[in-house]
């Protein structure tokens, strides 16, 4: 019991270990010191989307999500991990709030359409990864939801839920694209949500 439900929670810290280096690297270091100017200056197309707000969604996106995981390994280290019902509780927490901002994010970022060309792709891809991962992590939500702790088979129906649903290489790459490009890694900088996030993160010790 112990076993299967630091197993979940270690893939959740692994997830929040790559979502906490990469958002820190990107909203605190001044790596490219032409590129803090860019982001509000620069007008590519009048279909691309602002640069701040698209950076900004995407941390509104991701933000809960960290909180979430963060929240589920704190009670696993205060000894929830020999508590079923602490452990659904805890569990039910982190998926429900992953499904809600990530599905969320795939929405608003799917509306409000590529920061430029350039970034096309990787819109697409991050469109498609968090609607992905917010779909799964409210199957995943329902699921667990139908479970009762007191089964004796409660660790073992417990482990085959989600399966590899949270690769947290796939979102450390978009990261990495983002923190690549100058003009979003700038918008990284000035997004509200993305400063924000970056403060919470060095109250984590992030």
């Amino acid at each position: 019991m112990q076993r299967n439900f630091k197993s979940r929670a270690g893939l959740a810290g692994v997830f929040a270990a790559v979502l906490v280096t990469a958002a820190c690297g990107g909203g605190g270091t001044s790596s490219s010191g032409a590129s803090t100017t860019a982001a509000t200056t620069t007008t590519t197309a009048a279909a691309a989307a602002d640069p701040v707000k698209w950076t900004g969604t995407f941390c509104e996106g991701i933000g809960p999500t960290i909180e979430g995981v963060m929240a589920l390994l704190k009670t696993m280290f205060e000894g929830g991990a020999e508590d079923p019902a602490v452990q659904k509780a805890a569990l039910l927490d982190y998926s429900g709030k992953a499904g809600k901002s990530m599905s969320e994010a795939g929405e608003k970022l799917d509306a409000l359409g590529a920061p430029s060309a350039n970034a096309q792709e990787l819109h697409d891809e991050l469109v498609k990864f968090f609607t992905e991962s917010g779909k799964t992590a409210t199957e995943v939500n329902t699921e667990l939801a139908k479970l009762d702790p007191a089964d004796p088979e409660f660790s073992a129906k417990l482990e085959k839920l989600g399966g590899d649903q949270a690769d947290p290489s796939k979102l450390q790459e978009q990261i990495k694209k983002l923190q690549e490009d100058p003009e979003l890694a700038a918008a990284f900088k000035q997004a509200p949500e993305c400063v924000a996030m970056a403060e919470t993160l060095k109250g984590l010790g992030g």
